[in-house]
């Protein structure tokens, strides 16, 4: 489905937006994201939320749990939001934060990722990779994308690690390392099902799942 853009103030959300972020959440069943669209939780009310609140709804702990700290976790973000705002041109910027749907962190041209592309050197630190992304054409440019995350992602799965690779990230020489560049995407849900496509073109059938499992939809910043 398409990705429903959310107010990083949740009190701003709609009973329909509360089911959108609660169908993203990891480990919490999606008859739960619509048990609470039932119920009417708007963002205001889902403030108000408690663990018993939700078993009285028939949510399992569980699952409560990781709503309470998923909400909890959009109201820390809120709180940076300021911080994270103050990003200029030219000046050092944070990586979007990986799996937060909800947020409304964005680059701005020729601001520099503060972080250093890397392969795999253990476990728990991620890897990273910048691809400037220029040298396309209209024709190439999808086919490009679709190669390049597969070939990143496969080396991310083999070294048992996580990753992100960086598109309209400029690198040296031609650019200062970590340079946003920027991309026009004209159609991103194509990007995401091309994307898709690719992982079943690309991976054995027995590998299918664990590799549409592992690599994220791309995210537009």
């Amino acid at each position: 489905p398409p990705e429903v853009d959310l107010s990083p103030d949740i009190k701003d959300w709609t009973k329909h937006q509360v089911r959108e972020w609660a169908l993203k959440l990891k480990g919490v069943d999606d008859s739960v994201a619509e048990l609470l669209f039932e119920q009417d939780i708007n963002g205001p009310s889902l403030l108000l939320l408690n663990a018993n609140d939700l078993k009285t709804m028939d949510v399992t702990l569980g699952p409560a749990k990781l709503i309470i700290h998923a909400r909890d976790e959009v109201g820390k973000l809120k709180a940076e939001e300021p911080k994270s705002s103050s990003n200029k041109p030219g000046g050092p910027c944070k990586p979007y934060p990986f799996c937060r749907y909800h947020d409304t962190y964005r680059y701005m041209e020729s601001s520099i990722l503060d972080i250093t592309e890397s392969g795999a050197s253990n476990l728990i630190e991620p890897c990273h990779e910048y691809k400037a992304f220029i040298n396309t054409t209209d024709e190439t440019k999808m086919t490009k994308f679709t190669s390049e995350v597969v070939r990143f992602a496969a080396a991310c799965m083999n070294s048992r690690t996580n990753g992100t690779i960086h598109f309209g990230i400029g690198d040296k020489p031609q650019f200062v390392h970590g340079e946003v560049l920027g991309v026009v995407v004209k159609d991103k849900e194509a990007y995401a099902n091309e994307l898709k496509s690719a992982i079943d073109g690309y991976f054995e059938y027995k590998f299918k799942h664990t590799a549409q499992s592992c690599i994220r939809p791309p995210r537009f910043v």
